[in-house]
């Protein structure tokens, strides 16, 4: 079973606060992930935070529907695939840190499980443009530039 993983990171003119709050909004991630189709909070924990949820989302050989489930730290939220249709499993991590001055690095990890019959060049890179675009998708609606 193939596994692709991309780590990148940018920085971000934003509030920390405000950083946290984007990412943790999983249910207007299509706002600003453009692979993101569909997302939908399916539980969430007595805090209010998201548990888990539901997504429908455009890849290189089709649509994927998935269910991911989250945990939150102060500085970070993490994933787990619950259940998935093109992927066998996903793991991620947005981890932020204060630069100062009302600027928030965020570094992003992806990790992503499948049967797919594709050459490993071609996973490498659309793994990392995967991440990239999550990224510059991140940094345009929080900085409010165009995409």
């Amino acid at each position: 079973m193939p596994t692709d993983s991309s780590t990148q990171n940018v920085e971000i003119d934003a509030a920390f606060e405000d950083v946290l709050a984007t990412i943790r909004d999983v249910a207007s991630q299509p706002e600003w992930i453009p692979e993101i189709l569909e997302a939908e909070v399916l539980s969430t924990f007595d805090t209010g935070l998201p548990q888990t949820a539901r997504f429908k989302a455009k890849a290189t050989v089709g649509t994927d529907r998935y269910t991911l489930s989250y945990d939150h730290t102060d500085d970070a939220m993490s994933w787990t695939m619950l259940s998935g249709v093109l992927q066998t499993g996903q793991e991620g991590l947005y981890t932020l840190t204060p630069l100062g001055s009302g600027r928030v690095r965020v570094t992003y990890e992806l990790t992503i499980h499948h049967n797919l019959p594709l050459p490993g060049f071609i996973r490498s890179r659309v793994i990392r443009g995967l991440v990239a675009s999550t990224l510059t998708g991140l940094k345009s609606h929080l900085e409010g530039a165009p995409v």
